[in-house]
Order: structure tokens, then sequence, then C-alpha cells
């Protein structure tokens, strides 16, 4: 008869540790990872939405306000958490009325913790039929966990382009934040 071999419970114990200071050493590290992904994922997200609106500006040669909404039909003072409105506000009161035309109602926007900070204290931004921008400004991204190696910096300059600001000295940090963490 042959001898069953199996593992003692010290080597069984030795094994899990092993394994246990493993994942330890890989979950920071993946969730990371996540977080990174996910502000990643809504500056992309975002930075469609704008170029649509401004393209749509562009190609129908009229104004096209971009604001958040709570009721999906008037312009909201915040964005973080909301959905997104894109439409002709023909007599410019920020609330989609009957006669005017909607161009999108984007929930891209409703899982990221956005905020828009404009001239003139406007929660909206409004392209010309150049394409350029009534608002200029920015969108910050805030990491649900208010990580600032997470946040993301949206520029819209004057011409209506968006460009993400970046880390230029490499701590991991977007350079127009480290002035003070803008997502407390």
């Amino acid at each position: 008869m042959r001898r069953m071999r199996a593992y003692t419970l010290p080597e069984m114990l030795a094994t899990l540790l092993v394994l246990a200071v493993l994942l330890g050493w890989a979950l920071p590290s993946v969730s990371d990872a996540v977080a990174r992904a996910r502000a990643n994922g809504a500056m992309m997200q975002l930075r469609a939405l704008l170029h649509l609106a401004r393209s749509s500006a562009i190609t129908l040669r009229r104004d096209v306000t971009v604001c958040g909404t709570v009721d999906g039909s008037s312009c909201s003072a915040r964005w973080d958490g909301l959905p997104a409105l894109l439409f002709l506000d023909e007599n410019l009161d920020r609330r989609l009325n009957d006669d005017e035309r909607l161009l999108l109602r984007s929930e891209q926007t409703r899982n990221a913790n956005l905020r828009w900070q404009g001239s003139g204290g406007r929660a909206y931004l409004r392209y010309r039929p150049d394409g350029g921008i009534r608002e200029f400004g920015h969108f910050l991204y805030c990491a649900a966990a208010g990580e600032p190696r997470h946040a993301r910096k949206l520029v819209i300059n004057a011409t209506g382009r968006p460009r993400e600001a970046r880390d230029m000295d490499g701590n991991g940090i977007v350079d127009e934040l480290e002035s003070g963490n803008a997502c407390l």
C-alpha cells in the first residue's frame, strides 16, 4: 500500500501567511490603480461631452448651453453627482423649454464628483457658434476619498478647447492643485 503525502498544519499556516503578506502588499496598489482609472475615465467622458457641445455649436451655428441638472430641464448651481444637459437655449434662461432643442442629456457626469468654477461665478458653460466659450474656467474632479493624487483639473480656455492640467514635477499631484487641496 502506498503512503499518502499530505501537508501538515504548520506548512499550511506558513503558506497562508505568505499569501496574506503578498495580498496586503498588492491590494493598495490595485485600489490605487482603480481610483486612477476612475479619475482618468471621468476626465475622458467630460472631454467628450465638451467636444460634442463645441462641435454642435459650430455645426448648428447656434449657442449651446452645457450644465448640470437636478430635474432634467433646468441648469443647477452645481455639477457633482448630477447628469448634464446640452441644449440650444434660445432665450438664454438656462432652462430647456418646449420650443428649444435638447442635444443630449448625459448620465456620464452623474458618477463623477465634478466642480465647475467659471468666470463670473456662473454654473454653466455656453459655447458660441465660432466654438469659443462665454464662461471660461475649469472643472475639478475630486476622488471619493479626497486623495490629491487622484484629483484632476480640466481647464477650458476662451477658445472653448479643454486641456487637462498636468503633473510636471512627477510627484503625482496636478501642479495647478498643489497650492492646496481644492477637493477638501
